[in-house]
């Protein structure tokens, strides 16, 4: 005789603690990686005269000044964008990362016209 599925639901197999902590350490994980990974922004500084700056700091010796300086202008430009004018560099600089935790860093002086 086939017993009948109702007779079977109370033998399924429960999840085990351990796996249960094994998942939730591997959530935790990833969520722990992918927060090292933002880049800090001091968002649109005004300056004066029409000036802005923006700053990106990256999180670690690894993080280039390259790809810090690219997320700076893309912040910049799109500010701009967002008041119909066209973005001006004056002025970037970039310091890489260095001893004593100090981590890389962009900075873009800029105008929209």
């Amino acid at each position: 005789m086939i017993p009948d599925i109702q007779e079977r639901t109370d033998i399924a197999a429960p999840v085990s603690s351990t796996r249960r902590k094994r998942v939730t350490l591997a959530g935790l994980s990833l969520l722990l990686t992918l927060a090292g990974c933002a880049v800090p922004s001091t968002g649109i500084v005004p300056r004066g005269e029409d000036l802005y700056t923006v700053t990106r700091q990256g999180n670690g010796f690894w993080v280039t000044t390259d790809s810090l300086k690219v997320a700076a202008l893309q912040e910049a430009d799109a500010y701009c964008v967002a008041r119909k004018k066209a973005l001006k560099v004056i002025h970037s600089k970039e310091i890489a990362a260095g001893a004593f935790g100090r981590w890389p860093e962009s900075e873009v002086l800029f105008k929209c016209g």
